[in-house]
């Protein structure tokens, strides 16, 4: 069972907003305070059946409305107390107003009202970073848990458990919040589900922040007066008995460090996938039941946690009318060739997805300096929320700018002018350089502004020696400007007399033509006045400035 399709209407910041999820992990990014949150607590509200409070209202004057369509099953898999049904999917309609007491559950696509108990088969788990354990689950599950681990770890502690682990229980239960049943659960799992490939300590972190929240959290469903638990198992096509479970993760990066925050996810999909074989077992001793049948969806305002696939990313932001939106990648469809080459590269854009605007170029001199040239126009790119991405080559641009706007992110795009007749000329987010490429437009803009010592001092402090334009460096810049290399012997560029009129240009961009390099961008970011700047670099910055200012309407 999985959550295909939400749509939303008149609730908290969503006036109306659809969203498309991957049946296996969806992350959910975008600014503070957008409603990221709020999906989490709407697949809550969905799941337990009940109603909604006042503030919950974008306009009380109208019904809350919940449109949902719920995968049920795979092909072949049936409810264990329903084996003759028919029906994978189903589309329902939640429906409240401010006035009601209960709210009311419609099939939406014949009306026919349905009982509200029908989506407690919708199993839900939420897990909070931010809210302490003790106010989801009460210390009498724990309590009830604990008898039944003992029981299967058949042995006292004391005999079993190394003196690290209790050390780890004591110091625990005196700093910690829980009470003495959380931990002797963490100590008796420990012996149930350590693994010898992992350090002491990320074991016990990965039982008590993933391990024992599932299974103190099924145990409460399995002793549930309310709601039966084999009301949602489901018999897969292998003949075992599975429990479909949507968890929900609120902000999994705080207090850990990023090999644990991924190492954790890692964790959960790992479980909910059944590739565990001793949580399988504790599954089927404590529950009676084979396996999990898993969906994640985390919210995040950490890049490390990020998956590194677009198609489980729903991003929110907010339209020309200042209403909440979300862009899903599991809607996007693209060519084979770009997906490949997209999901290779999204790793090192993932920060994009947090940004007000995103400004892409071509490679590293310019990755390096444009951060710094923003700082001296007065354009600081962390305080407007602009990202710069380095596309390492211009075939990659737009690829990427295709990506980032599917997700509503406003991108400008640095070409070299050598490619404009391949580019888009009348867009007004795509940009040229004004000389023939980045290198050229910054060593006319530096020796016409009389700054030749200047660039020779970041050559010098960029290679450790004084710069030479060498005769493979005049090759290569000779042919990239069509120039003839005879015309231009190899010589060292703080000596170099113009012979021609264009003679120092070329010099000095077959230097920095084949030294290429972060580094050699920083220095010159940091080195160059406002007025110095490359003009068409200062139309591509303040452009994205632009972009990223924020409507307060």
């Amino acid at each position: 069972m999985y959550v295909q399709y939400v749509r939303v209407k008149n609730y908290r910041s969503f006036t109306d907003v659809a969203m498309t999820f991957n049946e296996q992990a969806n992350y959910l990014v975008g600014e503070n305070s957008i409603g990221k949150s709020s999906v989490l607590r709407l697949l809550s509200m969905l799941a337990s059946g009940t109603g909604l409070e006042e503030t919950d209202y974008a306009d009380p004057s109208k019904p809350v409305v919940v449109i949902a369509a719920i995968v049920l099953h795979g092909e072949g898999e049936r409810f264990v107390e329903e084996q003759d049904r028919q029906e994978s999917k189903v589309r329902l309609r939640f429906e409240k107003k401010v006035e009601e007491i209960c709210p009311r559950l419609y099939n939406d696509e014949n009306g026919q009202m349905l009982p509200l108990n029908l989506i407690r088969r919708f199993r839900y788990i939420f897990h909070s970073s931010v809210m302490p354990e003790q106010h989801i689950l009460t210390s009498h599950v724990h309590k009830l848990l604990e008898s039944q681990l003992k029981a299967l770890c058949g042995t006292e502690l004391d005999l079993v458990l190394s003196k690290e682990l209790w050390a780890f229980a004591r110091q625990q239960e005196l700093h910690g919040s829980y009470d003495a049943s959380y931990y002797m659960n963490v100590l008796y799992l420990s012996r149930l589900l350590s693994r010898e490939d992992r350090p002491l300590a990320d074991n016990m972190k990965f039982i008590s922040i993933v391990a024992l929240k599932i299974i103190a959290q099924v145990e409460l469903m399995y002793h549930s007066h309310a709601v039966p638990f084999s009301h949602g198992l489901v018999r897969g096509t292998d003949g075992k008995i599975y429990l479909p479970l949507i968890i929900a993760i609120d902000e999994p990066e705080i207090h850990l460090q990023p090999y644990l925050q991924r190492s954790i996810l890692t964790y959960y999909k790992q479980l909910l996938r059944n590739e565990d074989p001793a949580f399988c077992q504790l599954l089927q001793k404590l529950f009676h039941v084979d396996g999990l049948q898993g969906q994640l969806f985390i919210v995040t305002h950490s890049t490390d946690s990020l998956v590194d696939d677009y198609r489980n990313i729903v991003r929110f932001y907010r339209d020309e009318r200042n209403q909440v939106c979300a862009a899903c990648g599991a809607t996007f469809r693209f060519s084979e060739e770009i997906q490949k080459h997209l999901i290779m590269h999204f790793p090192e854009i993932k920060e994009a997805l947090y940004s007000r605007s995103v400004i892409i170029v071509e490679g590293e001199t310019e990755y390096g300096c444009f951060n710094l040239f923003g700082t001296t126009l007065g354009i600081r790119f962390d305080y407007y929320g602009i990202c710069l991405i380095n596309a390492r080559g211009e075939s990659s641009i737009g690829k990427i700018r295709t990506l980032l706007r599917s997700f509503k992110i406003p991108v400008v795009c640095l070409y070299d002018a050598d490619v404009r007749e391949f580019r888009q000329q009348n867009d007004p987010c795509v940009f040229f350089t004004d000389q023939l490429c980045f290198e050229m437009d910054l060593v006319r803009a530096m020796l016409d502004h009389g700054r030749r010592r200047l660039l020779d001092e970041i050559i010098f402090n960029a290679g450790g020696m004084p710069g030479r334009a060498t005769g493979d460096m005049l090759r290569k810049a000779c042919h990239k400007l069509n120039k003839d290399r005879a015309e231009y012997p190899s010589c060292d560029l703080a000596s170099a007399q113009p012979r021609l009129p264009d003679s120092l240009y070329v010099y000095y961009f077959a230097w920095l033509y084949s030294n290429k390099g972060v580094v050699l961008g920083r220095l010159v970011g940091a080195s160059l006045r406002a007025d110095e700047i490359p003009p068409a670099f200062v139309r591509v910055i303040q452009a994205a400035g632009r972009l990223a200012k924020v409507n307060n309407r």
